[in-house]
């Protein structure tokens, strides 16, 4: 009797997401991307076909915190599967994108922020040359526990020189947040140059999404039970003021965008439940 042929399994990707909630809606829409692609979800260790950091870079304790992951999560996969791919993510090589392919060799990927939403097939790629160049098994010396780094090839790199990307309602998905609650990402970037902060030079300019994209994505979370809604963005309060001044550019007449337009709209869904504002800025409040 013929056997049919095994299918291949499916590679299991370990996801690691440092810094704010902002960045957690980022990998949600990573981890989407990725389980439409086929692939499946586990947990960071060496037995994941995959380890995913997706980094912070906010402030200079941030970038030591996911340097020290991607540095730990590299020694564990030299010595237990090299095999393993190890992909970063985020704000950390979307900042420093000319000099991380350099200073984290041990690194097969780089994905800037604009990248998330490509995920499978860049890290199918990566895994391809991983596997094409590496042995599956750890030399001799690294089972017994002495060091030796694996000869690490050249990384892939997909970084847009600027940040533009802003998720939508129809962006691949999966929360990892508790059934009841979620985050609604209503904007994008900053306009401020705070000396503390390397917001604006990560994530481009303050680009807010559509009221009715925002609604959309607002509706679909009530109807899988969520009953906490959490608006955030780099700067909430900031919502609406760069589409009001694209239309005031146009001529367009119809009623302004504001946070306070954005809040009645989704008061108005029905159904009980709660609307939170977080990351507002004094500044704007009006």
């Amino acid at each position: 009797m013929n056997r049919s042929k095994q299918m291949p399994r499916p590679l299991r990707v370990g996801l690691i997401s440092l810094g704010c909630a902002k960045n957690l809606v980022d990998a949600e829409v990573m981890v989407g991307a990725l389980l439409k692609g086929g692939f499946q979800l586990t947990n960071a260790d060496a037995n994941a076909d995959v380890v995913l950091i997706n980094t912070c870079s906010f402030i200079e304790s941030a970038q030591q915190e996911s340097i020290d992951a991607i540095l730990e999560c590299a020694a564990t996969r030299d010595r237990f599967n090299p095999r393993q791919v190890l992909v970063v993510a985020g704000c950390l090589p979307q900042r420093f994108r000319q000099q991380l392919p350099e200073l984290l060799p041990e690194v097969d990927l780089f994905m800037g922020t604009d990248q998330i939403e490509q995920a499978a097939e860049l890290i199918l790629k990566a895994a391809t040359q991983r596997t094409a160049d590496t042995p599956a098994r750890p030399p001799a010396r690294q089972r017994r526990g002495i060091p030796e780094r694996v000869k690490p090839v050249a990384p892939l790199v997909a970084i847009a020189p600027r940040s533009k990307y802003i998720l939508d309602a129809s962006s691949p998905r999966y929360r990892l947040t508790p059934p009841h609650m979620a985050y609604i990402k209503i904007a994008e970037g900053c306009n401020h140059p705070c000396s503390f902060c390397s917001i604006p030079i990560i994530r481009g300019r303050f680009r807010s999404r559509p009221p009715q994209d925002i609604v959309a994505e607002a509706a679909a979370l009530l109807e899988q039970g969520v009953r906490e809604l959490n608006l955030i963005s780099q700067d909430s309060t900031y919502y609406g003021r760069d589409l009001r001044a694209r239309s005031s550019q146009a001529g367009d007449t119809a009623k302004p965008v504001t946070l306070a337009t954005l809040l009645r709209d989704l008061d108005a869904l029905p159904g009980d439940y709660w609307v939170r504002l977080l990351y507002t800025h004094p500044a704007h409040w009006t």
